[in-house]
Parts: structure tokens; sequence; C-alpha cells
């Protein structure tokens, strides 16, 4: 039934009582979008109200059909037996009410998916059905939503497959040439080098890809479709940052991490990764407190790698916390040394687990935190670059009461002697 079993409003068989109160009620469904429709079983005439056919694309004036068998051909010619035969469910009484969805023709030509639910509300002395009424709503929208979704996962899981393809059969073949341990560690960092390689055009070719579509036609997207998007590009960013991480993490191994160490301004980076990192704490409800930190404070580091430390550590901090706050210090310590600490509120971390947090895929720790954990490179990664600036790393920690990580960086005056190293 939906715009094929509307039916302009009852006649004779409402009464005066009733038909007083229904003005107001269809006015305010007709403000929902919502179209009310009163069928005679028994003669098959029907009764819709007006915002029925406006649906349609009809001018209230407009006849589109008073009974059964008229309003039913307009619906998809796949979609009307089984419409039909839920209808005939209900009336034998098999089912409490009626619901279906199905397209319906326009008065162009196009097609509407409606949902329609209705309800025998009268019976003979036998039980045979005399009269049903119920309501039509328009749901185009949500089927075009639930399309695009599908759409959308489709292609993921075909490029999920590609490139689960593309890993094996490069994994088989460097597994095939390894045939001793140190064999087998080169064949690794090959792949890692070889598929992060081949990752990076594609993975940036989806981000940019999903931001200009979402620059471009803002306005214009539906909603789920806007989320939808956002939701691709946040997903292939946190995939791209996974890649750059196993690249690191090949380029330590192999002795190939370039870090060169040049005066930088602490204070700087500090609260530009504060201020990137803003949202993402109020998303979570958390107080993302002022850096402390003199203005005046210049470290000997590499500034991109200690900015990737700095952002690591706060996406840890803003995510094992879930409330109270995260702040950032730093300090002259030893007279030759900067101790930079960032401090959460959150979960805290067992100690038996703080001796392999810093260990590239570590042992899993506390269910709370493999549940939030990602694939256990970051710290590791962390822990190599302060190695390679000549500072230190580590963690104080109790569960339930929140973490403090650190690290140390020496002060650039104190840093003559220490040049562009290769860790």
């Amino acid at each position: 039934m939906g715009q094929s079993l509307p039916l302009p409003r009852a006649e004779a068989t409402t009464p005066d009582s009733v038909a007083a109160l229904r003005h107001p009620i269809e006015l305010a469904l007709e403000g929902s979008g919502i179209g009310i429709w009163d069928w005679d079983v028994v003669n098959g005439k029907s009764s819709h109200s007006r915002i029925n056919q406006r649906l349609l694309g009809f001018e209230d004036t407009d006849e589109i059909g008073g009974n059964f068998a008229e309003l039913t051909a307009r619906i998809h010619p796949d979609d009307a037996m089984p419409m039909k035969a839920l209808v005939e469910r209900h009336l034998r009484g098999e089912t409490p009410l009626y619901c279906a969805e199905f397209r319906v023709r326009r008065k162009d030509g196009s097609y509407a998916w409606f949902e329609s639910r209705g309800v025998v509300i009268e019976r003979g002395p036998r039980g045979e059905p005399l009269r049903m009424v119920g309501i039509h709503l328009d749901i185009s929208d949500r089927k075009a939503n639930e399309q695009l979704r599908r759409d959308l996962e489709t292609a993921l899981r075909r490029n999920q497959d590609e490139l689960e393809t593309l890993v094996g059969l490069q994994t088989r073949k460097l597994i095939d040439a390894a045939d001793a341990s140190e064999q087998g560690n080169r064949a690794r960092n090959v792949l890692l080098a070889r598929v992060g390689d081949e990752l990076r055009s594609p993975l940036k070719v989806v981000i940019d890809s999903c931001a200009r579509m979402l620059d471009a036609a803002a306005g214009d997207w539906p909603v789920t479709t806007r989320e939808q998007l956002e939701l691709i590009r946040q997903s292939t960013r946190q995939l791209s940052e996974s890649v750059e991480r196993l690249l690191d993490v090949r380029r330590i191994e192999t002795n190939t991490l370039d870090v060169f160490g040049t005066p930088v301004n602490l204070r700087h980076v500090l609260e530009e990764q504060c201020e990137a990192m803003e949202a993402r704490a109020c998303e979570r409800g958390l107080s993302l407190r002022a850096v402390s930190c003199d203005e005046d404070l210049v470290v000997f580091a590499d500034r991109a790698r200690l900015t990737q430390v700095v952002r690591e550590l706060l996406t840890n901090a803003i995510r094992f916390t879930d409330r109270g706050y995260v702040q950032v210090r730093a300090r002259v310590v030893a007279g030759a040394m900067v101790l930079v600490e960032v401090q959460d509120t959150g979960i805290g971390i067992p100690r038996d687990r703080q001796a392999t947090l810093f260990h590239a895929f570590g042992p899993p720790g506390d269910q709370q935190r493999v549940l939030r954990r990602g694939m256990g490179l970051g710290l590791s990664i962390c822990r190599a670059l302060i190695d390679a600036m000549a500072g230190s790393i580590g963690v104080t920690s109790r569960p339930g009461r929140g973490s403090r990580f650190w690290f140390t960086l020496p002060l650039a005056a104190s840093a003559q002697t220490v040049s562009a190293t290769r860790h």
C-alpha cells in the first residue's frame, strides 16, 4: 500500500465526533510528511489525505484513483506481489499489523520508495475484514543512503581484498627467497618498503578526493553521505599513518633513520601540537591545559621528529583518558637537558606492562588498553627518535590514577658537538 494504497479521506464511515478531530490530526501528520489512507475492504473504495498525492507529484485536484486496483497499479512490478501478499496475510489475521516497503510511480514517471503501515479496525461477525486504515511515508532518501552505504562498503571490501592479495603475493615471494633468519629479516624490510611505497599514492588519492568532495559540495550532500565520506577520510588517514609507522620501524631496524639536529624553539612545537589536538580532546570531553614552557627554551633536535614524538604522546594521552585533563610541561634539568612531560588523568598502566611499553609489537596489556591500542609501534618509534636525538624517554603511571610520559633533549647551547646523525 504506499502511495498505491493511499486513500483519500474517509466519508460516511467516519462518525461526526471523529471527523471533528481528523482535520488537526491530518494537518500535524501532513507537516511531518505522513499520509493517511482509509480502505473499505468490502467494496474496494479508498480515501486518502492530500499529502499522499503531493508525495507523488500530483496536485490536490488530480485524480489518481479511488480503489485498491487503481492504486496498486502504480507499484513497481517487482514490489507489487510481495506487498499484496503482506496485505492478504494481515487481512486473514495472521499478522498484528501490515507493514511493507515498495516503489511507487510518480506523476513524472520516476519511482519513489514508500513505507506503508496499516491495521484492520473493523471485522464482520465471521471475522471478515471490513475496514483498514494506515499511513504512508516517503523513505526515498533513506533507501538512497542505504544503497550508497552498501556501495561504499563494497568498494572498501574490494580495495581491502586487493591490498591483502598484494601483500600476500609479495610476502610469498620474499619468504620463498629467504633461506635463513637474516634473509628473512631482510625480506621483511623490503616488503615493508615496497608495500609502503605502493600504498602511499592510492591512500593520498583517497584522502584528497574525499576532502575535495566534502569541500566542493558541502551543502549538497545528505548528512549520512557527508558522515560516510568523513569516515572514509579519517580511516584512510589513520591507515596512512600506520604505513608511515611501519616504514619508520624498517628504517630503525636497518639503521637508515635520518635525524638532523638543529636549534628548535620547544614552546612553539608544543603549542602547535596542542592546538592540533584541541578538537580531539573536546570530543572526548577533556581539558587540554595550556602549555607550561618558557618562551625562549631552545633544544637541539630534529623539528619534524620532535613534532612526531609530541603528537604520539598527546594522541595516547587523549585516547586513554576518559575524564579530566591532559597537560604538557617543559623545564630545564641538570643544567644541560630539557625535560618534557605529558601528564594525563587517564586509566593508567600496570607496573608489569611498563617494562615492555616501548617495545615494537609488545605483548597486550590489560583489557581496556587492548581495546584502545593500535599496532603497538608508536612508542617504540618515539624511543628510537629520542635516542637518536641524544635524549631519553620513560613513563611513570598507576592504574586508575593517570600517566606521565616524559622525555629529555639537550639544550641547544649544550649540544654544539651534536651534528646530523643517522640512527
